[in-house]
């Protein structure tokens, strides 16, 4: 009788093994909670101008929050808040941020866009999501926008255009969805099990810059508390021109990426992560008849974490 109960045991222990190695991994978050996440990134570029090399470093820190409002088969509406944004370039020295309230009318183009920045970070976005942590839809985005840009109109000085950019840059939907979707869209939303791998395609917005990112994950390890996935991915920028100050800018920049991430199996929510990429390529640059080509490297390195 006692070995009749040990191989019950054996068999129940044994069943037991085989369902923590595989997982339902979906974006399944709690209704009305709000998660949290901190993003950092340290961006080393190389490039070359007419003969001159040029090293800039761009700390870029973000932190955001997401609040599930209704959940649906496959998709959910939330509340995005990006409650953090913070840019610090080392040449020329400059520090944008929306910590503090900023000032419109300043001569000070930090302190403009800090602004803009601020009035961002108390912003409230609604947003659909699919349960693989895909961003389909803005609901409010223009009316926040227009919030947000409220005054700009006025701004002046040399720097105005530049400013304008960045800050029309910042609140493209692509490049909101970026910042979500750099933290989110890793999931296969489905079961898998340990070894599988699936792929993620995403339309990214960096530096006034569309990359197209294509991903293969796989599920290296689970249990209850974690699973641990890997991924690989080949960026490129996307075809086309871009326009910034009277210049045509046409980037070809190509590049690998590889991440470490530890999530949670019950909500697909982030834990913890690692990105790393490096990229090369040349930057196209015809103004006023003149054509210019500039080599480029750059070196991403990005930690997430959630907070509370």
């Amino acid at each position: 009788m006692r070995n009749i109960f040990a191989l019950i045991l054996v068999i129940i222990s044994s069943i037991s093994g085989v369902a923590q190695k595989k997982a339902d991994l979906t974006l399944n978050l709690e209704p009305n909670q709000v998660y949290r996440l901190k993003s950092v990134t340290v961006q080393n570029t190389i490039q070359t101008v007419m003969g001159n090399e040029q090293s800039v470093q761009t700390n870029n820190t973000t932190v955001f929050s997401i609040k599930p409002l209704k959940i649906m088969e496959g998709e959910m509406i939330n509340e995005v808040r990006f409650d953090t944004i913070i840019s610090v370039i080392n040449q020329p020295p400059m520090e944008f941020s929306s910590v503090n309230p900023g000032d419109l009318s300043s001569e000070d183009p930090a302190m403009i866009l800090g602004c803009i920045m601020n009035r961002m970070s108390n912003s409230t976005f609604l947003v659909k999501m699919s349960n693989n942590g895909k961003v389909i839809q803005f609901m409010n985005l223009e009316p926040v926008k227009g919030e947000i840009m409220k005054g700009t109109d006025t701004i002046q000085g040399q720097m105005a255009g530049f400013i304008l950019s960045r800050a029309e840059g910042m609140l493209e939907e692509k490049a909101l969805a970026g910042m979500i979707e750099s933290a989110t869209a890793f999931l296969p939303g489905k079961e898998v099990k340990i070894g599988d791998s699936w792929e993620v395609g995403l339309n990214l917005s960096g530096g006034g810059m569309n990359f197209i990112q294509n991903s293969v994950y796989k599920l290296e390890s689970i249990d209850k508390k974690s699973a641990k996935i890997s991924g690989e991915q080949v960026l490129e920028t996307a075809p086309g021109t871009l326009e910034m100050s009277g210049a045509q800018i046409t980037p070809d920049i190509r590049g690998l990426g590889k991440s470490e991430l530890t999530i949670d199996p019950e909500t697909g929510w982030i834990i913890k992560g690692t990105i790393k990429q490096q990229l090369k390529g040349e930057i196209t640059v015809n103004a006023q008849g003149n054509t210019l080509t500039i080599p480029m490297e750059m070196k991403n390195e990005s930690e997430i974490i959630s907070i509370q």
